[in-house]
């Protein structure tokens, strides 16, 4: 027996995913070309990134070619699962649901994908992915600066613009930056840094985290993300810590908008 969907409820369904996706990845305009090759996941074109180790590997590190090819299928797999997200949110809040997802896609996923590559335990992988006690001071220190830095940028780009006042908004996005610092500066900068060089893990870390914010390739917050991507890339370059980054990133994304709610 076939279940055949109502088209009415089918069109509204559309409707809501197209509502809720605008509504997360800030697009004002639907005819826009980038944005409909993007519609289904935002964050496609950061595979791009993944090149950069790969080509290194082809040509000075055939060894751990095989590692980096896991590491590029598995952001094909997130890429193509993030959509789930807005699907999701029919059944739950939208906002948990984002959370949750993008907790199982960003971090749990790649822990357990490097936990298959390299056999490492968890307290190996935690530790070698930035989670570490070892220049937690360092690291906190430095990416405060960089929030200041971040933040006076932001301010100034989004001057005029209102603010979120939700408090659960604003403690899904503090707590959603860790799933970022996962992927961003352990994944790819640490982890993609220890099998290939440092410079190639730098490089591909700060090109993924642009790729993967198109809302903001047509607007001035592009260059916010930019100098974020670089600053948090260098603190986590010289302390190997993610959690001062982790702190930074959330605080940027919720006292900007505390600032703006002030203002303006």
């Amino acid at each position: 027996m076939k279940l055949k969907l109502n088209p009415i409820i089918y069109n509204k369904l559309i409707l809501n995913f197209k509502k809720n996706f605008i509504k997360y990845h800030n697009i004002r305009n639907d005819s826009d070309n980038l944005m409909s090759i993007l519609y289904y996941s935002p964050i496609s074109l950061l595979i791009l990134s993944l090149l950069i180790p790969i080509f290194y590997c082809i040509i000075y590190n055939r060894y751990n070619l095989k590692k980096i090819l896991i590491i590029a299928l598995l952001f094909i797999f997130i890429i193509l699962l993030y959509p789930v997200h807005i699907s999701l949110g029919f059944i739950i809040d939208s906002q948990l649901a984002y959370l949750i997802i993008k907790s199982i896609l960003f971090t749990i996923i790649p822990i357990l994908s490097i936990i298959y590559i390299e056999k490492w335990n968890i307290k190996k992988i935690l530790n070698e992915l930035g989670i570490r006690k070892e220049k937690i001071r360092n690291s906190i220190f430095l990416s405060l600066i960089v929030l200041l830095i971040t933040l006076i940028i932001g301010v100034i780009i989004l001057w005029g613009y209102q603010g979120n006042d939700s408090i659960y908004w604003n403690l899904i996005m503090f707590i959603d930056a860790f799933n970022e610092e996962i992927l961003f500066r352990g994944v790819l900068l640490l982890y993609i840094g220890k099998i290939t060089n440092i410079k190639v893990g730098f490089s591909t870390s700060v090109i993924a985290f642009v790729l993967a914010h198109p809302q903001h390739f047509n607007q001035l917050f592009l260059i916010s993300t930019i100098i974020q991507g670089l600053l948090l890339g260098f603190v986590t370059y010289k302390t190997k810590n993610i959690i001062g980054p982790w702190i930074s990133h959330g605080l940027n994304r919720t006292i900007v908008q505390l600032i703006r709610i002030i203002l303006f």
